[in-house]
């Protein structure tokens, strides 16, 4: 049976804890994971940044590069793919990056059926429901509890700022080995 599966990049796909030294370099600040316990940058660093979050995914579009896979990522993604089911990246990476997003994920030699840059969280639902997502493996908290609402099965890769998150259709995992037992 076919399933069509939805997966997130950034926190999802890589480390959750990815841009941690690059806010801190750009904010002056010496944040570690553990202080990380929002996904918003204006809590986490401060609203006095708020320009730098408008304008990251433009300005620092080379850090995008330096990003890497989780263990276990890709493998996984291609084992899906390669039995039949359809995977979509979904990021909230803006669209006007997305040159550099599908680049990056064809570096990194990941099958996949598309790839969506939605430019922000507000669309993953919507995303979700124009794809028929059998499963949404995500990281952002606000999106797991509205995929969840909305009834679909979110795997929800764990991180210090979506621990409070729990829901019916909500299963956490701390590892891709983990989605790789929840999927095949």
């Amino acid at each position: 049976m076919t399933r069509n599966i939805c997966i997130d990049i950034d926190g999802t796909m890589t480390s959750p804890y990815f841009f941690i030294p690059y806010l801190n370099k750009l904010t002056g600040k010496n944040l570690g994971i553990e202080d990380y316990t929002s996904i918003d940058w204006n809590v986490t660093y401060g609203p006095e940044h708020s320009q730098m979050y408008k304008d990251f995914d433009h300005i620092h579009t080379d850090i995008y590069w330096e990003n890497e896979l989780l263990e276990g990522v890709k493998d996984l993604v291609n084992d899906l793919y390669d039995r039949g089911d359809r995977v979509y990246i979904v990021t909230a990476r803006s669209s006007a990056i997305a040159h550099v997003t599908n680049a990056w994920i064809d570096k990194q030699g990941i099958n996949y059926t598309d790839i969506f840059s939605i430019s922000g969280n507000e669309g993953k639902v919507a995303m979700a429901e124009k794809l028929a997502c059998d499963y949404f493996i995500e990281d952002d908290p606000t999106n797991a509890v509205n995929l969840d609402k909305a009834g679909y099965r979110v795997i929800l890769m764990d991180a210090m700022y979506n621990r409070d998150v729990e829901g019916d259709n909500i299963t956490r995992v701390g590892s891709w080995e983990e989605v790789r037992k929840l999927l095949l």
